[in-house]
């Protein structure tokens, strides 16, 4: 994209594309910036823009047809577009000096800038031309659609629909050792709360008994990877100043979710980061005077109950009595020109999105309470200190996150935001009763209250999605499903080989590919397995394919056979796919409690010995699999395979530091005849980008991101991005001091 000067009613604006990778904005006002940060982002993503809004607000079978219709009744069902409604009218009936109305002006130029870029357009992106359609105007309350979007990218409650059905297949005993959480600190964290000796309260058995009831009534019998950030203090730097790195973690896809910008005006905005197409401003970046990255925390935002309803009289039985329900109709029109016609229905507490026989399964967020929210990052965009940091994300209330932050002062640290329901006994993970009084929300997590952790004695923060105690303990429940401590863990290691930290040494860590917990786990499975030529001098770098995979598969087997006599395969893959930290869990209780799953010490040799062997002759036949970014076209097959840019796996798992994972583990992949390969599935989820910041006086930032910033859809036009990232080739920028 050529630079491109424009006037707009907020000032004039220069548009400008650096390096393939960074939409540069540079604007007489706030609002003249936001104007052409909208009209770049078109002019690169529009077809995302589209896409996008088409999700939120179940419209995808216009242009995609029958193909698409389940994806729309659900989204129909969430009602998206009618809390973006609310979000939109709070915001601009707010008070002039307001955050909030100042919100809705930069949003009002942000969508300024979309349409003028979609007036200006005589060639369509590719996607809209093989669709045969034209995108519609956007509206301001398209991009407050577009933050309600973003509730469901950390969504957890699929997993608690999974939760509700395994605790019901094991004890008591067997729940806590499958699903426990290892802290930072080497504690194991209970999935659900005990009393004092040890068993799980009563409210919470009988919410395990409510919800395998709700799922027997409605007759229903997404995997995550962790995202990194870690900033460390003068005292460990060349420079004498803290450094920032995040990278935060995504499906593979083309293009990216993310779009690199940086943003400049006369009125003092001077941010460079990533941005989330649809609302304006810089979401992880820095400043001149501090850097921040974002990582989910797992938290637990989202709750399904069950209840006895009456479609006819339009009810619901809550613990409140019985409440109305709101019907909605809504005609889904087709590609082919005709509709589908769907009821929804709704109440205060809850959408519906399920429902069988006289009962319903109740969908429950934060929104539905209050849609507004900051959606713009501004004032974060122009923080300057520990407390304007802090004050920035009060407002913010979308998906939880662990916000990482450094600046000019010396100061760094981390800071939970977001909205998080309080709730009685911690029992938001499982299926819920809606009648029941103790099963429901008691407010929300006040933000002073939320754990945060300031200039440690250490001289360094991490966070990657881990649970540590000295951040959690002691302060209201935010989850019961966090990450292993493999990647905080190998990336405490690495910040300690060395008091002179650089950008150049914080790029090594984030791209190391190293398997903390294989190292951990190796000395002890290896005892049983004496014969070993490949494991036994391993260090645990994943970029050693033959050793790395040997491993994985050999561990998803060992997981697969110890709990066979308790589980059925299926509930055994779901456990490997929802759980992050399942690998921890089971070498627990190989070492410790074996005789919980009706094993002994023999048992457990042969066990190791037998799972070995079928690994070794697994692995050896499996193929080289690729890392795809997919593009949204899934059909028809050839043009898919036309937009789907790829490259061969090289290293990294769930749990290194440089996160590459698959979509399912290897046990679920076809496997051929003894004279075939074993197939496996590409490798989909991994970092969407890297940002490291330096907050010495020259600004100096480093990025590096997967698709270019136009997201090409042809794979052909992506292998020189894409063989940059593999190779970890940064791009070296700064901010500019005015």
């Amino acid at each position: 994209m050529k630079p491109q000067h424009l006037t707009c009613p907020w000032g004039t604006v220069v548009v400008a594309l650096e390096s393939n990778q960074l939409l540069s904005i540079k604007a007489d006002t706030d609002c003249a910036v936001f104007f052409g940060q909208g009209y770049g982002t078109a002019k690169l993503r529009l077809w995302q823009l589209d896409l996008s809004r088409r999700v939120a607000s179940g419209r995808l079978s216009e242009i995609m047809g029958n193909e698409a219709l389940r994806t729309d009744i659900f989204q129909r069902r969430l009602g998206l577009p009618e809390l973006a409604k609310r979000a939109a009218n709070q915001d601009k009936l707010a008070v002039s000096d307001s955050w909030q109305a100042q919100q809705y002006l930069h949003i009002q130029a942000y969508i300024a800038g979309i349409n003028h870029a979609l007036k200006q357009m005589k060639i369509l992106p590719i996607e809209c031309l093989l669709l045969r359609y034209r995108p519609e105007e956007f509206t301001v309350e398209d991009s407050y659609l577009l933050g309600q979007l973003k509730y469901f990218i950390n969504s957890a409650w699929q997993y608690e629909l999974f939760h509700t059905r395994l605790a019901n297949k094991l004890s008591a005993t067997q729940h806590r050792q499958l699903l426990t959480t290892f802290s930072l600190e080497g504690e194991q964290i209970a999935p659900l709360p005990l009393d004092e000796q040890g068993n799980y309260h009563q409210e919470v058995l009988q919410a395990l008994k409510d919800g395998l009831k709700g799922l027997q009534y409605l007759g229903l019998s997404s995997p995550d990877t962790g995202s990194n950030v870690f900033a460390v203090n003068g005292t460990l730097t060349a420079s004498g100043k803290p450094l920032l790195a995040s990278d935060p973690h995504m499906g593979q896809v083309n293009p990216n979710f993310n779009l690199l910008c940086r943003l400049e005006s006369q009125e003092g905005l001077n941010v460079l980061g990533s941005h989330f197409p649809g609302a304006p401003g810089v979401i992880v970046g820095r400043n001149t005077q501090a850097a921040w990255g974002m990582v989910g925390i797992m938290a637990d935002n989202q709750d399904l109950f069950w209840g006895k309803m009456d479609v006819d009289k339009r009810q619901v039985e809550t613990a409140a009595g019985t409440l109305p329900l709101t019907q909605r109709v809504h005609e889904i029109k087709l590609k082919s020109g005709k509709s589908h016609t769907l009821t929804t229905y709704d109440f205060a507490q809850g959408q519906l999105v399920s429902e069988k026989n006289g009962y319903g399964m109740f969908l429950r967020w934060p929104a539905l309470d209050d849609p507004s929210g900051d959606i713009t990052f501004y004032s974060l965009a122009k923080c300057h200190d520990w407390n304007s940091f802090r004050d920035s994300l009060r407002y913010v209330r979308n998906s939880p996150m662990m916000v990482g932050y450094a600046d000019v002062h010396g100061d760094i640290g981390l800071q939970t935001m977001g909205y998080i329901p309080q709730r009685h006994q911690q029992l938001g993970s499982l299926l819920l009763k809606l009648s029941e009084p103790q099963h429901q929300w008691l407010g929300y997590v006040p933000f002073d209250e939320l754990p945060f952790e300031h200039n440690p004695e250490c001289g360094y923060v991490i966070y990657a999605n881990q649970y540590q105690q000295s951040l959690f303990d002691n302060k209201v429940p935010l989850s019961n499903r966090w990450h292993s401590p493999s990647r905080a863990l190998r990336i405490e290691t690495l910040l300690k080989q060395s008091d002179q930290h650089t950008l150049s040494s914080l790029k090594v860590i984030q791209d190391d590919k190293t398997d903390y917990f294989a190292q951990k786990a190796l000395p002890y499975l290896l005892a049983y397995v004496p014969e070993d030529i490949y494991l036994s001098t391993w260090d645990g770098n994943t970029e050693n394919i033959t050793a790395s995979r040997l491993f994985e598969v050999w561990f998803q087997y060992i997981t697969d056979y110890l709990l066979k006599k308790t589980l059925r395969r299926g509930a055994r893959t779901l456990y490997t796919d929802f759980w992050p930290s399942y690998r921890w869990n089971v070498l627990a209780i190989l070492q410790h409690h074996s005789e919980d799953w009706q094993y002994n010490s023999n048992d457990i040799e042969m066990l190791l010995r037998e799972t070995y062997a079928r690994a070794l002759m697994a692995s050896q036949k499996m193929v080289l699999p690729q890392v795809e970014f997919q593009h949204s076209i899934k059909k028809p097959l050839w043009l898919n395979k036309l937009l789907t840019g790829h490259y061969a796996y090289h290293g990294g798992n769930r749990e290194t530091i440089h996160a590459t994972r698959q979509n399912a583990d290897f046990l679920t992949q076809s496997h051929a005849g003894e004279n075939k390969s074993i197939k496996t599935k590409p490798y989909t989820f991994g970092p969407g980008f890297k940002l490291l910041s330096d907050l010495d006086n020259q600004n100096a930032c480093w990025y590096l991101i997967n698709t270019p910033a136009k997201g090409s859809p042809f794979s052909w036009q992506l292998k020189s991005v894409l063989n940059a990232w593999r190779n970890g080739i940064r791009i070296e920028t700064q901010l500019s001091n005015n």
